[in-house]
């Protein structure tokens, strides 16, 4: 009989390296392009008005959160990521940035 897996015992399903500098460099640049042409954060016309919270699911680096946060001071944005160095980059620059309505957590969505 096998020995139960526990949250800190299970593999990542990450495909790439998601503690790599190369690939947070990928994510950055991913996040900045699609921010880009979609024109802004949110679509054009986009009614955030009834918006308290936010969540977004596999954060990276924290580029959409903070850029949401910054433009939405009463929003709370929460991003969460599976890594650690992902996690901490954003928080070291939500912290920097003063952005008491972004915070980061290291946690697994699935």
């Amino acid at each position: 009989m096998g020995t139960p897996e526990g949250p800190s015992q299970k593999e990542s399903t990450y495909v790439i390296d998601a503690e790599s500098g190369t690939e947070m460099a990928r994510l950055i640049n991913q996040e900045r392009l699609l921010t880009r042409v979609m024109g802004g954060v949110f679509p054009e016309h986009f009614d955030l008005s009834h918006v308290s919270h936010i969540l977004d699911i596999g954060c990276g680096p924290g580029g959409w959160v903070l850029d949401v946060a910054f433009e939405n001071a009463k929003i709370n944005v929460v991003g969460i990521d599976i890594s650690e160095q992902m996690v901490e980059y954003a928080r070291a620059h939500a912290e920097v940035q003063g952005m008491n309505n972004a915070s980061f957590q290291v946690m697994n969505a699935l």
